[in-house]
């Protein structure tokens, strides 16, 4: 069999239909996050690196062209451009929305505490009911005061929704998108919901960037295969993704070693680190089980260990969001933080947020002895 047929036929066997390899879910020993079976790509890893990008992947059919069905290709929208600017100047402080409501008061509060952040991330958390869509949330968080990079899966939706969301974000001047592929049903809460999978991650931020807007991506570095982790990233750059957003990936020398691998294949795209910011002991079990995550060696029993575990939580995050920050390639940090069974709403894991990146725009200010290099955020 062909190597195009056996990525074929790879393709096919994915619950997720992936083309340009396997995403984030792969376990630890190779196992696809549906439960019960094996990813299709990790078993034959040498494949992916003969793949790439191609312009057909998300050219719209000739036929829809006359029509105007077709997604226009739009010029760089003024937010976009503005942050694809704050992203050269570096220092990018961002963060995850760790509500659990679709109030939209909840989500403005949260909102207007995380103005002072460089971008909002409002992904689509897994197994919810009760979610508002990417457009809304956006428009409620936008109208607290936040700079949003709005989070766009594609797990529930086909092409035409996922354009329909991309023209409307564009229309209501968001800054960007976080194109996700997005996890299985089958490994949410919701198993009985059916997938779509349409595109990728891949395609929805070439997508994106025909509507003009800012792009950006995550990787796995911790997921198998790790060797191809940073090729998939490449790929995506060339794609149209222009930030990466890396997901938990251990101790900063696994960073290190992805940042290296990353320069080495010629895809420049700048990163942003995740650090996590342990509020509570289930907290920080409930960020572990997430596909794909791993914490730094021995963070766990040492913040859970002190008197005060969020406080020590958050100057855990400040510590080793400094060391990320010293990595070439890195040029911002994301915080990741979990909401837990005392945090009803999610907005003290903000609030924990929100501490963390003001110590560490304090702890990068101008002083007496040392040159500042600018703000955190």
């Amino acid at each position: 069999m062909t190597v195009q047929l056996r990525l074929r036929d790879a393709s096919r066997r994915c619950p997720k239909r992936m083309v340009y390899g396997p995403c984030g879910g792969v376990g630890a020993d190779g196992g696809c996050e549906v439960p019960g079976i094996r990813c299709s790509f990790a078993a034959d890893p040498d494949l992916l690196h003969t793949l790439d990008v191609s312009a057909a992947d998300v050219a719209a059919p000739e036929s829809a062209e006359p029509s105007g069905d077709a997604l226009p290709l739009s010029p760089r929208r003024t937010a976009a451009a503005a942050f694809a600017t704050r992203v050269s100047e570096g220092l990018l402080v961002t963060a995850d929305l760790p509500v659990r409501s679709a109030d939209a008061g909840v989500l403005a509060e949260a909102g207007a505490r995380l103005a002072g952040l460089t971008a909002v991330i409002a992904g689509e958390p897994p197994g919810l009911r009760a979610s508002l869509s990417p457009t809304h949330k956006a428009l409620v968080l936008g109208g607290a005061g936040a700079t949003v990079i709005a989070g766009i899966t594609c797990r529930d939706r086909n092409r035409v929704a996922i354009e329909g969301e991309l023209a409307a974000l564009a229309d209501l001047g968001v800054a960007g998108v976080l194109a996700v592929t997005g996890d299985h049903p089958a490994s949410t809460a919701l198993p009985h919901a059916q997938p779509v999978f349409d595109l990728d991650s891949t395609r929805v931020a070439a997508l994106a960037r025909r509507a003009g807007l800012f792009v950006a991506v995550a990787e796995q570095p911790a997921a198998p295969p790790i060797d191809y982790r940073p090729v998939r990233l490449a790929l995506k750059a060339r794609a149209g993704a222009e930030l990466a957003i890396l997901n938990l990936c251990g101790d900063l020398s696994d960073l290190v070693r992805f940042a290296g691998a990353l320069a080495a294949t010629g895809g420049a795209i700048p990163l942003v680190a995740s650090v996590p910011v342990i509020t509570s002991r289930s907290a920080a079990l409930r960020l572990a089980a997430l596909p794909g995550v791993r914490l730094p060696s021995g963070l766990v029993t040492a913040v859970t260990a002190a008197a005060a575990v969020d406080d020590a939580g958050v100057h855990a995050a400040v510590a080793a969001a400094r060391e990320a920050l010293t990595v070439p390639g890195v040029v911002g940090v994301h915080l990741s933080a979990v909401v837990d069974e005392t945090d009803p709403t999610g907005l003290a894991a903000v609030d924990a947020i929100v501490r963390t990146a003001t110590l560490l725009r304090a702890s990068r200010a101008p002083s007496s002895d040392a040159t500042a290099t600018g703000a955190a955020a």
